[in-house]
C-alpha cells in the first residue's frame, strides 16, 4: 500500500510563490522564500512548459538569503511527484542538478538506475569518464519523507557538470526517461557497472547551501 506523505498542493505552491499563506499547515515557512518578483516569475513559467528549471548561476538572492526560484520550482515538483531538474549555466561549464527527493521514496536506487543506464550510459557515455562530472548527495531521511515539508528535507541530488551544448538535451532525456519511475523495478535487476557506478556517486554530505557557492546574483535570461 501506497504511504500518504506530506505533500503541498499546486495551489499553495501558487499562493507561496506570490506571497501568499499557503491554506494548508506547514507548507510554507516564513524562513524559506518562494515570493517570485516579475523576472523569476517568467523563467518559473517556462520551467512549468519545460519540465525543467534553468538559471544562471544559483539563482540566489542576496536580499532573500536564498532562491525563491528554485525553492518555488522544486516545491511544485514535490506536489506534481517528479524529478527536481535545474540547470545551471555557468561560465565554465554548466551544471544539471537532479533531485530525487521530491519523488519521497525510502529507496530511489531503481529511479538512479534508470537515469545512469538508460541516459548517462547509452546517449551520453563521455560523462562517465570523468567521474568527478558526477556526484550524488545525502542519505535518506525516511521520517521526514513522509512527515516535513520539503523545504526542510536534504535534497538528494545527483549533479552533472557538462558543456552547455548538450546541458538542455540531457535534462530534456533525463525528463523523459523519468516517466518511466512508476514501474516497479526488481531489486536484482541491477548489475554490477550500476552498483559501481552508484557507489561512486554516494556520499554521506548535507544538502548544498546555495548562499556558499559563487554566484553572480542574477535571472539568466539567455536562449529564452
Amino acid at each position: 500500500m501506497k504511504v500518504k506523505v506530506f505533500r503541498p498542493s499546486l495551489d499553495d505552491v501558487e499562493r507561496l510563490s506570490y506571497g501568499k499563506a499557503a491554506r494548508k499547515r506547514g507548507t510554507g515557512s516564513k524562513y524559506v522564500c518562494h515570493r517570485l518578483n516579475q523576472e523569476e516569475r517568467k523563467l518559473y513559467e517556462l520551467a512549468k512548459n519545460a519540465g525543467y528549471l534553468s538559471v544562471r548561476g544559483t539563482a540566489y538572492r542576496k536580499e532573500r538569503k536564498g532562491s525563491p526560484l528554485c525553492n518555488t520550482f522544486r516545491q511544485r515538483c514535490d506536489a506534481l511527484e517528479e524529478l527536481c531538474i535545474i540547470l545551471e549555466k555557468r561560465a565554465q561549464g554548466d551544471k544539471l542538478l537532479i533531485d530525487f527527493s521530491t519523488l519521497r521514496v525510502s529507496d530511489d536506487t531503481p529511479h538512479v538506475r534508470l537515469i545512469l543506464e538508460n541516459v548517462i550510459e547509452r546517449l551520453y557515455p563521455k560523462l562517465l569518464e570523468n567521474t568527478e562530472n558526477l556526484s550524488q548527495s545525502c542519505t535518506i531521511n525516511r521520517d521526514k519523507l513522509r512527515t516535513e515539508s520539503i523545504w526542510n528535507i536534504n535534497e538528494r541530488l545527483i549533479t552533472i557538470e557538462c558543456d552547455r551544448d548538450i546541458a538542455k538535451s540531457l535534462a530534456g532525456d533525463i525528463l523523459k526517461e523519468s516517466c518511466r519511475f512508476h514501474k516497479v523495478i526488481p531489486d536484482d535487476a541491477c548489475d554490477s557497472k550500476s552498483v559501481e557506478i552508484m557507489r561512486d556517486l554516494t556520499s554521506e554530505v548535507p544538502g548544498r547551501n546555495v548562499s556558499d557557492e559563487v554566484d553572480n546574483d542574477s535571472i539568466d535570461w539567455d536562449d529564452l
